[in-house]
């Protein structure tokens, strides 16, 4: 459990980024120099320079009664128009001074929200949202993601590593956490142990994870954290920011043996000197909330936890942004229920869970403008317009794309979850969507045009793991209009959906892709 030797240390450095974000905010401190520095407090300056962001980081995502309360509090005492729910199981509250962000780090502390190493070098973990409550688990992988987040607060004081070092656990069902293309992830087997790959990431040069342990007993996952983090630390790259991520070391290493040999030797020297065994009790997660079954509240928003009469529910606003009046409606509803929590997820949603029957139906009221389908799910980063290094609008298009599909009238519930970035950096996981797009330019009669890379055929799910390709360079204007096109040839066709279509339609759909370039 987090000490208070920890939390003394958590907030021990806050002077110095009172300091600098006073000086940002006076002009006297370049956008440079404040990136450089603000990120480990988990807040990054917005384009123009004039405002910033205050990102809040929750364990595996879980946002306890007291946070959610503290969160409806903190919408109201500094009027928060624009939060935001990230693929990195954050909160991230936007267009904010100088001033708010600071007050909102402090704040968050008290409440036991802790967001230094949000950002920055550092490292994070991301964990299946479901844990504890999904009907298929066969072991509740809650104590391992409880206790690897909390050490990883301790070890980025200790431990120096060149750039972000993310993470993932899954409860073997659940392949958002990315659990085999992280720099770290643990995929629990079937006979509850779990499967460990290393080296993988998303983003420029894209690699699956290398399997580097099988069958590790849960209690042990800390020795692979630690072994891990010291390999990067040795043998990452410090000079060169572009290739200092874990997925560029095997090949600086000599290849993919040679990092399982290095690998395979710190984890001894690790396992030698430390006690990083986890007791799983020192994390006891125990629901003792029970309801009464009631089929009729399922529905594909609602659906049923393994505890008896018990559900959770989904609100999946457009781009992860939420309705900050509908937010809080349900917030207000949630802090007065027995056992309820909130829980963000990696695709940009907000899980309200430990819910009856009659509580669901109630937040699923609340929050009546979160997605219907698969295509309103739609993963996008927040965008240029927002973001420093953000090349296109990516939250923009999306709600484009959304906007012009409904004004026509399409049938969407054919079309797949889109992934949006901005950038060719993946924060919208642009990479690993059947249908993707990255910003770009494009010259259209000799001019710069905004438009976006359309990356094909990716996939995040565990055994059909893969990273789609470029497809075509499509203007933004005409991107909502290219899936119209699309729908109405789905919804003419006899397929369910469009994977099913895709699997014998390739040559057709890169005509459609190159009809619109």
């Amino acid at each position: 459990m987090i000490t208070q030797e920890l939390k003394d240390r958590l907030i021990a450095d806050y002077p110095k980024f009172e300091d600098m974000t006073h000086k940002f905010y006076k002009k006297e401190m370049s956008i440079a120099d404040y990136k450089g520095q603000s990120g480990a407090y988990g807040s990054y300056a917005e384009r123009g320079a004039n405002s910033g962001m205050s990102r809040w980081r929750f364990n595996g995502g879980r946002m306890t009664r007291e946070h959610m309360q503290f969160l409806a509090d903190a919408i109201r005492k500094y009027n928060l128009q624009h939060v935001h729910f990230t693929t990195g199981q954050c909160l991230q509250m936007h267009g904010l001074d100088g001033d708010t962000i600071l007050n909102l780090y402090t704040e968050c502390y008290d409440h036991g929200i802790y967001n230094r190493g949000a950002g920055g070098d550092n490292p994070n973990v991301v964990a299946s949202i479901l844990r504890g409550i999904d009907p298929r688990e066969t072991l509740d992988i809650t104590p391992y993601a409880t206790a690897i987040s909390e050490f990883l607060l301790e070890q980025m004081f200790y431990i120096k590593i060149p750039r972000k070092f993310k993470m993932g656990i899954d409860n073997g069902f659940d392949s958002t956490p990315h659990a085999t293309f992280k720099d770290l992830g643990f995929n629990l087997t079937k006979h509850n142990t779990f499967d460990v790959y290393a080296c993988g990431g998303i983003g420029p040069n894209p690699r699956i994870g290398i399997p580097v342990a099988h069958d590790v007993q849960p209690e042990d996952v800390l020795y692979h954290v630690k072994a891990m983090l010291m390999v990067f630390a040795n043998h990452g790259n410090f000079k060169n920011r572009g290739k200092a991520r874990t997925r560029y070391m095997p090949a600086e290493m000599g290849g993919a043996e040679a990092f399982i040999k290095t690998y395979e030797e710190t984890l001894a020297m690790v396992k030698e000197v430390e006690q990083l065994t986890i007791n799983p009790a020192d994390y006891a997660y125990e629901i003792t909330k029970t309801g009464k079954r009631d089929n009729s509240v399922e529905n594909d928003r609602i659906h049923r936890q393994k505890q008896e009469g018990l559900y959770y529910v989904e609100y999946h606003p457009a781009g992860g942004d939420a309705n900050v009046e509908h937010l809080l409606a349900a917030l207000d509803y949630a802090v007065t229920l027995d056992q309820v929590e909130a829980r963000i997820a990696p695709d940009q949603a907000l899980f309200f869970i430990n819910l009856t029957a009659d509580e669901a139906r109630k937040i699923a009221e609340l929050t009546d403008d979160s997605a219907e389908n698969d295509f309103r799910r739609s993963v996008s980063c927040v965008g240029s317009t927002v973001c420093q290094i953000g090349m296109q609008d990516s939250n923009g298009l999306l709600k484009d794309i959304f906007g012009h599909l409904e004004e026509k009238g399409v049938d969407t519930s054919k079309l797949p979850r889109l992934h949006i970035s901005g950038c060719p950096h993946s924060c919208g996981t642009h990479q690993i969507g059947e249908i993707g797009f990255h910003g770009a330019v494009k010259l259209v009669d000799k001019k710069p045009t905004v438009a976006f890379i359309l990356v094909d055929g990716g996939s995040e799910h565990m055994g059909s793991e893969n990273f789609g390709k470029m497809a075509g360079n499509i203007v933004a204007t005409k991107i909502p209009e290219f899936l119209e096109a699309l729908a109405n040839i789905l919804n003419e066709s006899p397929e369910p959906d469009f994977g099913t279509w895709r699997m014998t339609h390739k040559a057709e759909y890169m005509e459609l892709i190159k009809a619109f370039e």
